[in-house]
C-alpha cells in the first residue's frame, strides 16, 4: 500500500521534473528567438521586465527589484539600458522626489509586442512537430494545469 506522504513526495519530484524540461525548453526558445533575429532588441530578462511594467506598473524600482528578485544594482544597469533604448522611463513621485518609479513607454510597448509575436511564432514552429491530437493533448494538459496550480497559489 503507497502511503499518503510517499505519494505527495512523489508528486513534488515529478513537478520539479516538469519546471526543470519546461524552464530547459524555454531556454531552447530564446536562443531559438535570438539566433532567428539579426538584432536582438532585448534580452529575455528585459522582456519579462517590460512585461510587468506593461501589466502591473508603474513601479518603484524596490517593488520592480523584488518583483523580479534582484538587486537593486543589477536592475539599476537593467533600466538604464531600457531608458537608453527609450523602452522605459524614470520619473519621481511629485510629494516624495526620494522614490524612483519605472514605467514603459509607448515604444516599450511596441517593442513588447513585436518581441512577443516572434517568440510565439518560434513556439508555433516548435509545436508543428507534434501531432494534431498531441497539441490537442497538450492544450488540454496546460489548461489542467493552470487550473490545479490556481487553486494551490496565490496567483
Amino acid at each position: 500500500m503507497i502511503k499518503l506522504e510517499d505519494s505527495k513526495n512523489a508528486l513534488a519530484e515529478s513537478m520539479e521534473s516538469f519546471i526543470w524540461f519546461l524552464n530547459r525548453w524555454v531556454e531552447s526558445l530564446y536562443r531559438q528567438l535570438q539566433s532567428a533575429s539579426d538584432e536582438p532588441s532585448i534580452t529575455q530578462r528585459q522582456y519579462w521586465v517590460l512585461c510587468i511594467l506593461k501589466k502591473g506598473g508603474p513601479y518603484k524600482m524596490s517593488e520592480l527589484g523584488e518583483i523580479l528578485q534582484t538587486t537593486y544594482g543589477s536592475l539599476t544597469v537593467m533600466i538604464d539600458r531600457l531608458v537608453e533604448k527609450g523602452l522605459v522611463e524614470r520619473f519621481y513621485l511629485p510629494d516624495d522626489r526620494r522614490v524612483v518609479m519605472v514605467r514603459i513607454t509607448h515604444d516599450g510597448r511596441m517593442c513588447l509586442e513585436q518581441y512577443k509575436n516572434k517568440f510565439l511564432d518560434i513556439i508555433v514552429k516548435n509545436l508543428e512537430r507534434l501531432t494534431e491530437e498531441d497539441r490537442k493533448r497538450l492544450s488540454n494538459a496546460i489548461d489542467e494545469v493552470i487550473t490545479i496550480v490556481k487553486n494551490i497559489s496565490d496567483l
